[in-house]
């Protein structure tokens, strides 16, 4: 039997409150870490993070709980609302809330010490390292 023991990615994550200028702008799919089985299919994944506070998002994670599955492309989803920047987790780790009325969204974390910076939607428990890794367009 196999554990996850630690966020791999935790090293990466903002620590230091954002200006919320630096971080409006189009985020674009960098890469995926999925289970082993999962068939990785190209879907254009962006998160739109307009400057007025309001966001686009296309094919992005739900909000969810447990380990990706072979349906994880078909849960993808998209939508449109509100962003804000705010602490994640007992640690002080940086995130952009996604608020839509009509959909359930994760919440991003932050990467990096300085713009540009980077999101990161983590699928299930942080620990196992399963995540859609977004950067900064440029």
């Amino acid at each position: 039997m196999t554990g996850c023991q630690y966020d791999p990615y935790h090293r990466l994550y903002t620590a230091r409150e954002p200006n919320d200028g630096d971080i409006a702008g189009m985020y674009i799919l960098d890469h995926y870490c999925l289970p082993q089985g999962i068939r990785i299919e190209h879907r254009d994944i962006v998160v739109d993070l307009h400057s007025d506070g309001t966001f686009t998002a296309a094919n992005i994670p739900p909000r969810q709980t447990d380990i990706p599955d072979t349906s994880f492309f078909s849960s993808l989803v998209t939508g449109t609302g509100r962003w804000e920047t705010s602490t994640i987790g007992s640690d002080t780790i940086w995130g952009v809330c996604l608020r839509s009325p009509d959909t359930s969204l994760s919440t991003a974390r932050l990467t990096g010490t300085k713009a540009p910076y980077g999101l990161i939607f983590t699928l299930g428990d942080p620990d196992c390292g399963y995540a859609v890794i977004l950067k900064r367009k440029q």
